[in-house]
């Protein structure tokens, strides 16, 4: 297990620190460069040590895993943040209507120490004064191999110089590709299939499906479970056993799970009693609950004898789970061209993202029936006039969010307290 890791952290080291790819470009003769200036720093109270190296990167995330395009690297040679830099860039190397990504990192003996979050660029600006980004302490992939991811169990290896992924009775060869955080390996055979593992999670993209976000198997153990209205039901599936109850309270069946049969779009279990008939029907169909609004990921279909139980399944935090959110309109007023709006939700509870100009982070609460966010910190850096206006709607809008919804084409909707919406699309 820990070879795993060790292939991991030097591959992703190896980009790092090898330096290959475009070096930061010299100013053209005929045309101005673009010149990205700010400084690199962090809270927490822990001095760099002499040997510590910052890069700051500009990468074109059209690639997987993004191409880089021009960096700046500076030996500290004693120096603690914060981190002044200057990446000059060749506007040549530049496409005017892509967004381009500013990312930085520290390297301390040669391993990388602390990183930021991805920075939006618009080319077309004169000059860009990013002012203080704010690192945080990187997380390498754990030793984990096997993860779920949603209810998807996925198998990670290593082949010589590529990583193997095992999907169900599909196996996959990836190669690494340039991520400053995490490690992300993209199918030689098929760009839209990846792995990205951060700390101990990771994401998984399968022919353009995104899945939830994945965990270590020994973290994802809780049982499968799903409730019904009229009458009221409650049923769990577990790893051994299924129990279902209805008719408040008076029925109760407790019984061993039986082994499943695989459907085109879900799962079945029969044969589950034998004084009667009870067949579980789950299918990987959003479903939402018609008392309480809440979306789930699973649609259940119980029969139950000459009965039959519909209802919702599945924990609803997986539907916003998994790759970033993009955000395409902010209260039915669109959104600023090339500007960048973004959400992540991660299986712990944390909720971070960019707001227009800022990034921002904090954590969010499902209850029954509502969704809470809560932001925690934002950095502080100023832009245009207009983008600090739409980053203050967001900002309001996000803090008064109370329920979500996905719709029919895959949008997450999320709903504030008066009226407003939020829309966005995996990016």
């Amino acid at each position: 297990m820990s070879s795993i890791r060790s292939r991991l952290l030097t591959f992703f080291l190896s980009w790092l620190t090898l330096g290959g790819g475009l070096h930061t470009a010299i100013a053209a003769e005929t045309e101005p460069s673009l010149q990205i200036t700010g400084e690199l720093s962090y809270l927490a109270r822990i001095a760099l040590p002499p040997d510590a190296l910052a890069i700051i990167e500009l990468s074109d995330p059209r690639v997987p895993g993004g191409r880089l395009v021009a960096e700046q690297r500076i030996a500290l040679d004693g120096r603690q943040v914060p981190i002044p830099f200057a990446l000059v860039v060749e506007r040549a190397a530049l496409l005017p209507d892509q967004t381009y990504l500013v990312r930085g990192a520290v390297l301390s003996g040669d391993l990388a120490a602390w990183v930021t979050d991805e920075v939006p660029l618009d080319p077309s600006v004169e000059s860009l004064d990013l002012g203080t980004i704010l690192m945080r302490p990187y997380e390498p992939i754990s030793l984990a191999s096997e993860f779920i991811c949603g209810d998807q169990p996925i198998r990670v290896g290593f082949l010589e110089d590529r990583m193997r992924l095992r999907v169900g009775d599909r196996t996959f060869d990836l190669r690494q590709a340039v991520s400053a955080s995490g490690a992300r390996y993209v199918a030689l055979a098929d760009p839209t299939t990846s792995f990205w593992g951060k700390g101990d999670r990771g994401m998984l993209e399968i022919a353009g499906r995104a899945y939830p976000e994945c965990l270590p198997v020994e973290a994802a153990t809780m049982p499968f479970r799903a409730t019904g209205n009229e009458p009221f039901w409650n049923l769990e599936v577990g790893d051994k056993r299924v129990v279902l109850i209805t008719d408040l309270g008076e029925t109760r069946i407790d019984v061993a799970l039986t082994e499943q049969e695989l459907l085109e779009d879900g799962r079945r279990y029969r044969n589950l009693i034998e004084d009667g008939d009870l067949v579980v029907s789950i299918f990987d169909r959003p479903c939402v609950d018609t008392m309480s609004g809440m979306p789930h990921p699973a649609t259940v279909e119980i029969r139950l004898d000459d009965r039959r139980l519909d209802g919702c399944g599945g924990d609803p935090a997986t539907l916003l789970q998994g790759p970033e959110w993009v955000v395409e309109d902010i209260g039915s007023g669109g959104i600023i061209d090339r500007s960048r709006v973004t959400l992540n939700f991660g299986a712990d509870g944390r909720l971070w993202g960019q707001a227009s100009c800022n990034t921002y982070q904090g954590d969010y609460t499902l209850t029954g029936e509502t969704l809470t966010l809560g932001l925690t910190a934002t950095t502080m850096m100023a832009c245009a006039p207009a983008l600090m206006d739409q980053e203050r709607t967001v900002l309001d809008l996000l803090a008064r969010i109370r329920g979500f919804d996905v719709d029919p084409t895959g949008a997450l909707i999320l709903k504030a307290d008066d009226g407003r919406t939020l829309v966005a699309r995996r990016g």
